[in-house]
């Protein structure tokens, strides 16, 4: 295992979370005591020699660096157990070459009785180069069992992979790691009300959220900060491809295993998702750095950047989505992409960064629904058989909610210097006919000047650089407020665009230019020598 990359953190150790809850609408605590429950984490090395199959067929070989596939093959089913209690489980390893590894567990229940086989593939990944990828690990999804301490693992090994490191990693988020009935009694999450709107807009409002502080997330697991983009083009729908078996009231210790899985076990800043939704309905909020921001997740490797991901707690592949989940997806999509301004049935101009488990290289150009599943870029069934099939008919929903709206705001130009004129062209589309209004804010936050007024489905404004209003002289950001209304008098949600006014260029000083030498007088010729008589 890989050292971590500060001495904040080790990899493995027990992780006590303290976070205590925020104060909740219906003053129900998520826990007693006003805190989460106690999570701990263990991982247990699996040598690779005992997954060698016997007798030891022809697709398998051992050798200095690990266990490695001649051809395509599946190892032996090992037992693997804890010495904890653990509510969950997941897999990480190395490795080198080959393809995506596929990994099957099934967890010993009480009294030796085995759960279903279930199918965990490695989907969920950092981009290549990034601060979540530092351990360089590989890992499997993650699987909420509700209880064992023992696991039946084998792993199926593409043809010229070679895999070494193997640990299966431990996860009790419910406080009972001592054993069944050692934990507090369950209380389930409680979600912070919706954003408020005025009355007469009809923007897509948020939809209740259960915040990082009220599922108890440790800060103490974090040891290093997500980075932010600078905008949001598309989001991603997964499932944590693990157990539909967990009750209502479990929802948050699921979320609370899954964000430990992804700091302790898989070396990651924080949790990989944005957000993610069980499959009661409720939303919660996922990685740090604030919902509304574009905070760069580690969920879908080579297209990370400039989207968020949204995973629905489950495996899907063969079992229906709720009903309660299908809305709180649709209500989280609508509010996020509103955020944001994309069209939810539009395509998003993404560029690859690459890596082993992406469709497409480094640096190549893809167009992608702005509502994509993860295996549009990944080798991965995830969202599940069940759940990509209603994507369509989820972009058409998530259109429908909270009209009308503003996509695509955009600056022909968004950095000025002061007293140099230049043109400035303010773009926007519609979902319908407008009635547009620009404005622009001043330093203070007030209207500074009215650019000008529009109707129709398409805003196309020119700022003149000279006349009035004239453009700013004084450095510093501005905004430039597009706000648009229906014909029925609802309001879309506020586009806010940032304008940055720097100093004009001190001009440069002529060069003094040097005089011309004075000619001097010419010489007097010499007197010729007097000839020798």
């Amino acid at each position: 295992m890989a050292e971590p990359r500060t001495a904040a953190r080790a990899p493995f150790r027990v992780a006590v979370v303290v976070a205590a809850a925020a104060s909740l609408l219906a003053g129900v605590p998520l826990a007693p005591g006003g805190a989460a429950p106690e999570t701990v984490v263990r991982g247990v090395a699996v040598p690779v020699r005992t997954l060698l199959p016997s007798p030891l067929g022809p697709g398998l070989r051992l050798d200095g660096q690990g266990l490695r596939a001649v051809v395509a093959a599946e190892t032996d089913r090992t037992r693997v157990c804890a010495p904890i209690w653990a509510t969950g489980v997941g897999v990480t390893w190395r490795q080198h070459g080959g393809g995506d590894v596929e990994v099957e567990l099934r967890a010993e229940r009480t009294g030796g009785r085995l759960g279903r086989t279930v199918h965990l593939d490695a989907g969920d990944e950092a981009d290549p180069g990034s601060a979540d990828a530092a351990w360089g690990l590989r890992g499997s999804g993650f699987l909420w069992t509700g209880g064992s301490r023992c696991v039946r693992l084998s792993m199926l090994l593409p043809m010229g992979s070679r895999i070494a490191d193997v640990r299966v990693v431990f996860v009790n988020a419910s406080g009972t790691s001592g054993g069944p009935r050692t934990g507090p009694a369950q209380v389930g999450p409680v979600a912070a009300g919706e954003g408020s709107s005025p009355a007469a807009s009809a923007a897509a409002r948020r939809p209740r959220i259960v915040t990082r502080e009220e599922w108890g997330a440790d800060p103490d697991l974090m040891d290093c900060t997500p980075l932010v983009a600078d905008e949001v083009r598309m989001g991603f729908v997964h499932h944590t491809a693990g157990s539909n078996a967990y009750t209502r009231e479990e929802g948050d210790d699921v979320v609370r295993a899954v964000y430990a899985y992804h700091t302790n076990g898989r070396g990651w800043c924080d949790i990989g998702y944005n957000f993610l939704v069980d499959r009661y309905g409720t939303i919660y909020e996922g990685r740090s750095g604030g919902m509304e921001l574009p905070v760069i997740g580690a969920a879908q490797m080579g297209f990370n950047t400039h989207a968020f991901s949204v995973s629905v707690m489950g495996n899907f592949e063969t079992s229906a989505v709720p009903r309660a989940a299908q809305r709180a997806l649709v209500r989280l999509l609508a509010w996020r992409l509103d955020v944001a301004h994309v069209n939810p049935r539009a395509r998003a101009t993404m560029v690859s960064a690459g890596g082993s488990n992406t469709r497409y290289p480094a640096d190549e150009v893809v167009r992608l629904s702005t509502i994509s599943g993860h295996r549009d870029t990944g080798y991965t069934a995830c969202p599940g058989a069940r759940l990509y099939p209603l994507l369509p008919g989820i972009r058409q929903r998530v259109a429908e909610r909270g009209l009308p709206k503003i996509y695509r705001p955009r600056l022909s130009v968004d950095e000025l210097a002061a007293g140099v004129p230049v043109d400035v062209r303010i773009r926007a589309r519609g979902s319908g006919e407008l009635s547009w209004s620009v404005v622009l804010l001043g330093l203070d936050g007030a209207v500074a000047a009215e650019l000008g007024t529009a109707s129709g489905r398409d805003l196309d404004l020119a700022w003149p650089g000279t006349g009035p209003p004239l453009q700013p002289t004084i450095p510093g950001a501005y905004t430039i407020s597009v706000a648009a209304t229906a014909p029925d008098g609802r309001l879309a949600r506020t586009a806010l665009l940032r304008l940055t006014v720097r100093a004009a260029p001190t001009p440069t000083p002529s060069p003094t230019p040097t005089p011309s030498p004075t000619p001097s007088a010419s010489p007097m010729p010499s007197a010729s020598p007097t000839p020798t008589p």
